[in-house]
């Protein structure tokens, strides 16, 4: 090995570690990266969102996959610069019941792949919101005195829940609500995702969701395979 090649191979190992989360909307990456961080204490500081380019890999055309994939792959390209990018997360909403989410995810995958950037698909069914019901403290703490505990769903599958979002909204009121100050109730908005993740960490559930959903195991299967060192 040349003395050249050498140092910078030596160089590249100082480079700090990082890991890249692209997704749907920043609220959607500030969720999944405290998620990230709560799985996996050892990647405190490492994990970076991308507003840009969003995941629009799921429902695109074949013919635009391949151009969709590859701008992902150059912001990826301009972090490994100055960077050691050891994982990428590319978020999008599945927006259909489980198992719909497996074939989602090995679309964004293979187009990743092909790009030259592999990458963890992370596709929520029916949304991110579905994943929130695992945790119902976690939802409560964000709004601890007006909002219920959404225990509806627990020991159930939550990748079966039609319209998340909607559904937390209308779970996160008091079942005992008067019908006059139901108008101005504040429920559940998606502005309050990354508090509810931050609540998760906080309260370290990641690895103990009082529900099931086989998106959020393929996910912390992902997070445990990011290697750092």
């Amino acid at each position: 090995m040349s003395s050249k090649k050498a140092s910078r191979q030596k160089a590249k190992g100082k480079r700090p570690q990082q890991i890249l989360v692209f997704g749907e909307s920043e609220n959607d990456r500030k969720s999944l990266k405290e998620l990230i961080v709560a799985l996996r204490g050892d990647l405190v500081g490492k994990v970076q969102t991308r507003r840009d380019p969003l995941v629009l890999i799921k429902n695109a055309r074949p013919e635009d996959v391949p151009e969709r994939a590859k701008k992902i792959a150059d912001v990826v390209d301009i972090s490994r610069a100055t960077q050691d990018i050891v994982c990428v997360f590319a978020h999008e909403d599945c927006d259909d019941l489980e198992p719909k989410h497996e074939e989602a995810c090995r679309k964004i995958e293979q187009a990743m792949q092909q790009a030259g950037c592999p990458a963890h698909a992370v596709v929520p069914a029916w949304e991110l919101e579905a994943w929130w019901f695992m945790w119902p403290d976690a939802v409560q703490a964000v709004r601890p005195k007006s909002w219920r505990a959404p225990d509806d769903y627990i020991g159930k599958d939550v990748g079966r829940l039609k319209d998340a979002k909607e559904e937390l909204k209308k779970r996160v009121v008091p079942k005992d609500l008067k019908p006059d100050k139901r108008k101005s109730f504040q429920t559940y908005q998606e502005s309050d995702s990354p508090a509810i993740a931050q609540a998760v960490r906080e309260k370290g559930l990641a690895r103990k969701p009082a529900a099931k959903s086989g998106s959020y195991t393929r996910f912390v299967a992902s997070v445990d395979q990011c290697k750092v060192g």
